[in-house]
């Protein structure tokens, strides 16, 4: 019999829910783009973990049917980033898509792999899942700031543990993500840039979706996304620590 305690308890054993929107995507560098990886990755708004599909044929053996696996297929990878008035993501893509086959002058294709694994223009993805890390607030205490209209209010900077938009010192003990999956494209290029909408109807951000092919995939868990021991135990003892402090 269903039970929401058991659903909770279920829960808790793995760690809790894993976010999609706590991911992690390294691209190759270069490419005549001053986009560095850590950008790259910032304007990353979506990505898929690839899929997998076992293509079988149909075995008649006697008059019963089934399925025997013979291979498998994998779809293309999409990926959407933010387009910034550089235009540096566009620029990386481009370039990247340019060292495949050249379509300026000379309308070549180049080599898949180079000798020293970056001079080809097959690279690797690593696309990774996160899981966010034990945060426990331990002060949070409000300072006088000058009343500032709202809209400007909203924009002071957060730094260190002051918040001025909020007028407020916050103080938190917070452990950093950890990766729980990862994901890893072999031999990656981009093989379609999809075309950019302009139009003068409407204001909004200008967003580049990308499709990736690959030799195949790997993937490994380095973390299987669970609470540990030594997490329980710490969150506990900071969050009693810190009751008795303040």
């Amino acid at each position: 019999m269903f039970s929401i305690d058991d659903f909770k308890a279920q829960v808790s054993k793995g760690g809790g829910l894993a976010q999609s929107n706590l991911y992690w995507v390294t691209l190759p560098e270069g490419f005549g783009s001053s986009a560095r990886g850590r950008e790259l990755d910032m304007l990353c708004t979506d990505i898929q973990l690839p899929g997998q599909q076992i293509t079988t044929q149909i075995r008649q053996e006697g008059l019963r049917t089934k399925k025997v696996a013979y291979g498998y297929m994998q779809e293309d990878v999409s990926a959407t980033f933010l387009n910034l008035n550089n235009y540096q993501i566009k620029k990386y893509f481009e370039n990247w898509m340019r060292a495949t086959v050249r379509d300026d002058i000379t309308h070549e294709v180049m080599f898949k792999k180079g000798t020293s694994g970056n001079d080809g223009y097959a690279r690797q993805v690593k696309i990774r899942q996160l899981k966010k890390g034990i945060g426990v607030p331990v002060y949070k205490k409000a300072f006088p700031v000058p009343k500032l209209p709202s809209e400007i209010q909203n924009r002071l900077p957060k730094i260190g543990p002051f918040d001025f938009a909020q007028g407020e010192l916050d103080l938190n003990f917070m452990t950093k993500d950890k990766i729980v999956y990862e994901c890893t494209l072999h031999n990656a290029f981009p093989t379609t840039m999809n075309p950019i909408q302009l139009s003068n109807t409407g204001e909004g951000q200008q967003q580049l979706n990308i499709q990736f092919s690959y030799d195949h995939w790997t993937s490994s868990f380095p973390n299987d996304g669970s609470s540990s021991i030594k997490d329980t135990f710490l969150s506990a003892a900071i969050g009693g620590i810190a009751s008795r402090l303040f």
